[in-house]
């Protein structure tokens, strides 16, 4: 008899009106629509799609190919819902089904980027990336832990440098759609 092992899943926010459904999730090498402004800044202002992508490739192998994704939905709590309530209220929630993803052989590589509140000596600026750790074990090594909601700070207008996320490095920086599950939102604040 096998054992049922636990179905890995993380979470990913998109702009309402989206095609994800159709097209899948796309990692920002992937989509020429990419918010480009967003970048602008950290990478000492380029400008061209093709020049962030060979930026964030800089960072590490893959990274114009990740989506970024949560262990859980967004929690509310006093501080979260001032700094991330209008972003969630603007975006559909995707389940990403990993356990899937990873038997499919899609997944290259799994990074996370822990709460900078986790690295006291880090110094936190706007022009800074987040740091990034490669997890050995691929998705196995993701925790699951309840993630802190309540140290949100966008100061920085970088909304989750403060919360523990991951990237997901995917061949061909798509997830698509077979993958994928809309959820509606439930609404709770702490």
């Amino acid at each position: 008899m096998k054992k049922n092992k636990k179905l890995l899943k993380l979470y990913h926010y998109v702009n309402k009106s989206n095609d994800v459904l159709e097209k899948g999730l796309l990692s920002f090498s992937s989509n020429p629509k990419a918010d480009l402004q967003y970048y602008f800044k950290r990478t000492n202002g380029k400008t061209a799609h093709q020049e962030i992508c060979e930026w964030l490739e800089a960072c590490f192998q893959g990274r114009s190919r990740a989506i970024r994704a949560f262990s859980e939905p967004i929690q509310w709590t006093e501080r979260s819902i001032h700094c991330l309530k209008e972003f969630v209220d603007s975006c559909d929630m995707f389940e990403i089904n990993l356990s899937l993803l990873q038997n499919d052989g899609l997944i290259e590589a799994v990074y996370v980027s822990p709460s900078v509140l986790d690295f006291p000596k880090f110094l936190e600026q706007e022009l800074s990336d987040e740091l990034f750790f490669k997890l050995p074990n691929s998705i196995s090594d993701i925790d699951y832990t309840p993630v802190n909601w309540g140290v949100c700070d966008d100061k920085l207008k970088r909304r989750f440098a403060f919360v523990r996320y991951y990237l997901i490095v995917v061949k061909g920086g798509i997830i698509p759609p077979k993958y994928l599950t809309l959820i509606t939102r439930t609404e709770n604040i702490e």
